[in-house]
């Protein structure tokens, strides 16, 4: 029996992996976790194969007992590789989007300013006449004594100059409107029929640096308005009157004005026209400008590292996952290797793996120990994959239950310190 013992004992190497790993730079034991065999197998007093075996439980647990201890103080949450590198691509793209938005809170840095200007705007017409004799001129410098009946149509030539206090980068917008009431005679207040029209559409008035000026011309269709008017008259009521309000409008941004008029009778004998174009007009406003300070600077540099990191990182983190996306990783090269090699002897259990009894559960550190443990149980090894980056092999008789556990966290780590 000592002969079959000692026997054993040669068989599972226990005394001599001991030596070797006290000896070994790599060994991962300490010397107060060391098992001398012989000593365990004396005190046992036992000479079975199950003595045997069980004494090595001993071992085993004595060898893991650190780990357990730091099991039971922390479980760590193992994460799949195509997991693991979407979450760094989002990380990354955070980067990126955080980087562009340094940079243009950068370029848009801005602050309210005072802005003073002096406007002058002015409007010169000439009244286009019908006549059959060549010669005479068809547009004319306005005159009072022009019958309206004569009258097709008025040309105007409008001016606009602004003066500002400081160089700016301002957007003037102007459009010009005529409107065309007619309302009672005696009550001007009393308004019978009212239509507006845009004459000029809104266009930019050219900034330079502290000045901002325009010209342009359009006709007013004087005959079409009055043949209106008079035919309104002559339909509904004579106690009417009636007038044509050219009217133009400047937007700085920040308001909508009137900058000047003209008016226009309607229906009338002799041609009339007033204007009223305020000169030197003085406006006051806050306009928004750009503020470059050192905050402006710690964004736009800030910015620029976290975009060129988030594109160098893109760049890097999208070759690697194209490269192994579609790779099977060493776990799942290492599970296929164990489930080919020990087809005879490892039964999958689909679904994973349950025990109606509660039995003592030793983990075992690396699958040879659990081919030891399968030889002498006699029993088959249970395969139980628990998740994509898990996977667990057991072997269990009446009242224990020996477990291989096999992590793709194990393995990588093992990969980078090679």
């Amino acid at each position: 029996m000592e002969k079959k013992n000692k026997e054993e004992i040669e068989k599972f190497h226990f005394v001599e992996e001991e030596k070797q790993k006290e000896h070994s730079p790599k060994s991962s034991y300490q010397d107060d976790k060391k098992v001398n065999m012989k000593t365990l197998l004396k005190d046992s007093g036992e000479d079975t194969d199950t003595q045997l075996f069980n004494t090595r439980e001993m071992a085993i647990i004595k060898e893991n007992l650190k780990e357990e201890k730091e099991n039971n103080l922390f479980k760590r949450i193992y994460f799949g590789f195509k997991f693991r590198v979407g979450i760094l691509l989002g990380i990354v793209l955070i980067c990126f989007i955080l980087g562009c938005i340094c940079i243009v809170r950068s370029l848009n840095s801005t602050k309210m300013e005072p802005l003073q200007y002096v406007e002058n705007a002015d409007a010169t017409y000439k009244v286009c006449v019908s006549t059959e004799d060549p010669y005479l001129k068809n547009c004319i410098d306005y005159s009072n004594n022009i019958p309206t009946q004569n009258v097709k149509n008025i040309q105007v030539d409008f001016s606009y100059l602004a003066h500002f206090d400081k160089e700016t980068d301002l957007n003037l917008v102007y459009h010009i409107e005529t409107i065309n009431r007619i309302y009672d005679k005696f009550d001007s207040s009393k308004i019978l029929y009212e239509n507006k029209d845009i004459l000029l559409d809104q266009s930019p008035i050219p900034v330079h640096k502290t000045t901002a000026d325009f010209d342009t011309n359009f006709e007013i269709d004087f005959k079409k308005y009055n043949d209106f008017v008079l035919d309104y008259q002559s339909k509904y009521t004579k106690s009417s009157e009636s007038t044509l309000e050219l009217i133009a409008y400047v937007n700085n941004g920040e308001e909508t004005y009137e900058l000047g008029t003209m008016n226009i009778p309607l229906g009338v004998e002799q041609l009339t026209i007033f204007k009223n174009f305020p000169k030197q007009q003085e406006k006051n406003m806050k306009m928004l400008v750009r503020d470059w300070n050192n905050r402006s600077m710690i964004d736009l540099v800030l910015g620029c590292i976290l975009v060129l990191a988030g594109v160098f990182a893109i760049v890097n983190l999208t070759k690697l996952a194209l490269t192994t996306i579609n790779r099977k990783s060493e776990y799942d090269k290492r599970v296929l290797e164990l489930l080919t090699t020990y087809d005879r002897i490892i039964v999958e259990a689909r679904g994973g793996y349950t025990s109606d009894i509660v039995k003592k559960v030793i983990k075992v550190p690396n699958f040879e120990e659990l081919l030891d443990a399968r030889e002498i149980l006699k029993k088959p090894i249970i395969f139980s994959r628990v998740n994509n980056v898990k996977s667990e092999f057991i072997v269990e008789d009446d009242e224990k239950l020996y477990k291989y556990v096999l992590k793709e966290a194990d393995i990588e780590k093992k990969i980078s310190k090679h």
